[in-house]
């Protein structure tokens, strides 16, 4: 139940962040905006205030926000086309659409502060383990952390003074080699400090802010590489991939290490929207963007019919690959 409303609270700071960066640039350039909602209809509940109805909708599987003439259809006549979507500039629409992705990015930078001012306790974890060593023998894994150290110094140092002796690491006892073979140490594994230093309020927004910036710049990266694989043929790639389920699995995982590691997670999905959302893909903001872009250098807008078929077949491919990254989740977890 605790993972859940977890779970809940992450998709309600992410839809709603996302949703409101369209809604607030819509409104701070006077568009009229005729609706905000969370999730997808059938809508549950709705309230009209001013111009805007706000809504709650059954399948919380995203949200929207509802531009005066973002969708027109060819030859449609608005009725307010000054504040319209179409009739806008190129650079209003382009702020308008890259606004969700960008408080997304706020969203990782203000959790990414949060956690460098509240500092995260050391942890002794396994970088990477050796094959035939006594510790892939006792089943240490990567990732893994070592139970009982404060430090990887303290660590190598109690192995290195325990060589032939039996001990015990994390419950199971194991013997480290007196004479290991060259670069692999006593028990074979490599170890790492992971921790985050307690830093003051103005340090911590800088600290927060350059790894906002580094770690979308890894995740960009990383999908791109992704991109890469499957059209190459390379379709193990979708190994590498996490949807919902996996997600909220991992959330159970996180929520049993504190607070500071969730805030941690929030902000590595958040920054994982930003990539996604600007991937020029039909049904992304990307896709809409490169539209926009297409827009300006032929000098006319697109067909209704031609938008709804590419978003159509986008719509389609996405949720393809989630179909097929939720079962590889799903396999994984039983």
């Amino acid at each position: 139940m605790e993972v859940a409303l977890i779970g809940i609270l992450f998709l309600i700071i992410l839809v709603i962040g996302h949703e409101f960066g369209h809604f607030f640039a819509a409104k701070l350039f006077g568009l009229r905006v005729d609706e905000f909602g969370f999730g997808f209809p059938p809508r549950i509940f709705s309230r009209k205030r001013g111009e805007t109805r706000y809504s709650v909708n059954l399948l919380p599987f995203g949200g929207f926000v509802k531009i005066h003439g973002e969708h027109p259809k060819d030859g449609e006549k608005l009725e307010e086309p000054e504040r319209s979507f179409t009739h806008q500039s190129t650079y209003r629409r382009s702020v308008i659409i890259v606004a969700g992705a960008f408080m997304n990015f706020l969203i990782g930078w203000i959790a990414l502060c949060l956690v460098f001012a509240i500092g995260v306790e050391n942890r002794v974890v396994i970088d990477r383990v050796m094959p035939g060593s006594p510790a892939s023998a006792i089943g240490l894994m990567s990732g893994q952390e070592i139970e009982g150290f404060n430090s990887a110094e303290e660590f190598v140092n109690f192995v290195e003074n325990n060589k032939g002796k039996e001990v015990s690491i994390n419950g199971t006892v194991v013997t480290p080699r007196e004479n290991p073979p060259a670069g692999e140490g006593a028990l074979g594994v490599v170890v790492t400090d992971v921790g985050i230093e307690k830093q003051g309020i103005f340090k911590s927004i800088w600290s927060g802010l350059t790894s906002a910036i580094l770690t979308t710049g890894l995740i960009a990266k990383s999908f791109a590489g992704f991109i890469g694989g499957i059209f190459s043929g390379n379709f193990t790639v979708v190994d590498q991939v996490t949807g919902p389920v996996g997600v909220f699995n991992l959330l159970g995982d996180v929520s049993a290490l504190g607070f500071t590691p969730l805030v941690q997670l929030l902000a590595l999905i958040s920054l994982n929207l930003v990539v996604i959302n600007l991937v020029p893909f039909p049904a992304l903001d990307g896709g809409r963007l490169l539209s926009i872009v297409v827009e300006k250098i032929i000098g006319r807008r697109l067909s209704e019919k031609f938008e709804i078929f590419a978003n159509a077949i986008g719509l389609a491919v996405l949720l393809l690959l989630m179909v097929v990254v939720t079962i590889k989740d799903i396999i994984n977890i039983f």
